[in-house]
């Protein structure tokens, strides 16, 4: 009986254990407070850190190893509603945004971190650099964020831009103004970027005839 049951449990055909996975999360407030960080534009790159290290004896190599770390991150830029100020002139609504700021820290998803090593001969140990360049990866990201911030301020502008543009709407001001105007003065090489978004914008008043005249041309008459 014994020999029959333990050929059974062993073949697969009996099972006599139950697995059950138990998963718990606990979080603990460490700080809270107020932010003005207003979200206009997200860049998603694929980013990968390398690591080469060297080790000699009297001034000769003696092995190296090599690590790496990659990942997926996601930059966000944001700009600070209280900085903000504006003026109109001649139906054109300006934009003056003093900074394009990065939001800190860079997020990035855990289930694409990929992380290996390779040690030839006597060279440093693997672990210990992936594990120092793990600490690094948090101000590295940063600095990689800084440095793609040019290729940002185009789609930056254009979401800021649509956003007023669909606020001022809302508020009964949409037919004040035909373009909108974003300047940032941050902007290495600045630039004035202009968006229409009321072709037939004849001033205060209505139009009293409008023509489409096709290829996004529009004939007024006041």
């Amino acid at each position: 009986m014994l020999i029959g049951i333990s050929w059974l449990f062993f073949s697969g055909k009996l099972q006599l254990i139950n697995t059950q996975e138990v998963s718990k999360s606990f979080s603990q407030f460490i700080n809270l407070e107020a932010a003005d960080e207003y979200v206009i534009a997200r860049l998603e790159t694929n980013e990968e850190f390398i690591t080469e290290k060297y080790n000699y004896v009297m001034g000769f190599p003696v092995g190296d190893t090599n690590v790496k770390l990659a990942l997926v991150a996601h930059y966000k830029y944001y700009i600070k509603l209280a900085e903000l100020t504006h003026n109109a002139k001649n139906g054109i609504v300006f934009i003056h945004v003093p900074k394009l700021y990065l939001s800190t820290p860079i997020a990035f998803e855990f289930s694409t971190v990929r992380e290996s090593w390779s040690e030839f001969l006597f060279g440093p140990d693997g672990k210990e650099l992936l594990d120092q360049l793990k600490k690094e990866v948090s101000g590295k990201l940063i600095t990689k964020g800084q440095s793609q911030i040019s290729v940002v301020y185009d789609k930056a502008a254009k979401a800021l831009a649509d956003n007023l543009n669909s606020y001022f709407n809302a508020n009964g001001y949409g037919r004040y103004y035909k373009n909108i105007v974003v300047i940032f003065a941050s902007e290495h090489s600045q630039s004035q970027r202009q968006f229409n978004y009321n072709s037939d914008f004849c001033g205060k008043e209505s139009c009293s005839l409008k023509l489409d005249l096709g290829k996004g041309r529009i004939f007024t008459i006041q």
